[in-house]
């Protein structure tokens, strides 16, 4: 049995480590002529793994669409249905580069959103990376344009096509 433990060990260690998101937030933010409001979730999902051979780091991170609050149900409905968020349920990150710095990480990768692929580049802040967790804060930009979203308009006047967003995610070791 040691035996065994061991070998597992070894094969984890010569493997390289991955990582599984256990905390997160994602803040949007939406801009109107008469108002800004915001949404966020708490639920984002996905790994973050470190090929030791190769010495690179790669992440997948999922978001469903439908665990965005902004308080406003009518809000919120509105974003599911321009979003296409029943063809599309979810919103994908899957990194091409990921370059640890000291103190921040350059990441660049591909985001699917409301059935839309577009390269995305983003640093984010480096607050915690060790052997047995990560922890990283960001934000980036998107135009829903680029994604072929039509924004929704009130007194007819649309939304503003840039969102903001910002990014807080942890992670653990899987062991």
């Amino acid at each position: 049995m040691r035996y065994i433990v061991s070998t597992i060990a070894i094969f984890s260690y010569l493997l390289g480590s991955q990582y599984s998101i256990t905390g997160s937030k994602v803040v949007y933010y939406g801009d109107h002529a008469l108002h800004k409001w915001e949404g966020s979730t708490n639920s984002a999902m996905g790994t973050l793994i470190y090929d030791i051979y190769n010495k690179t780091y790669s992440c997948t991170v999922t978001i469903p669409m439908n665990t965005f609050s902004s308080g406003n149900d009518n809000r919120d409905s509105n974003m599911l249905y321009y979003c296409n968020a029943i063809e599309y349920p979810d919103i994908v990150f899957k990194s091409n580069m990921i370059n640890v710095n000291k103190e921040s990480i350059d990441i660049e990768g591909i985001i699917e959103f409301a059935g839309e692929k577009r390269k995305l580049k983003t640093v984010a802040r480096l607050i915690k990376l060790n052997q047995n967790e990560f922890s990283i804060k960001g934000e980036f930009q998107i135009y829903l344009s680029n994604f072929n979203i039509a924004r929704p308009s009130l007194l007819f006047v649309k939304m503003e096509d840039k969102i903001l967003i910002k990014y807080s995610i942890m992670g653990v070791v899987n062991e």
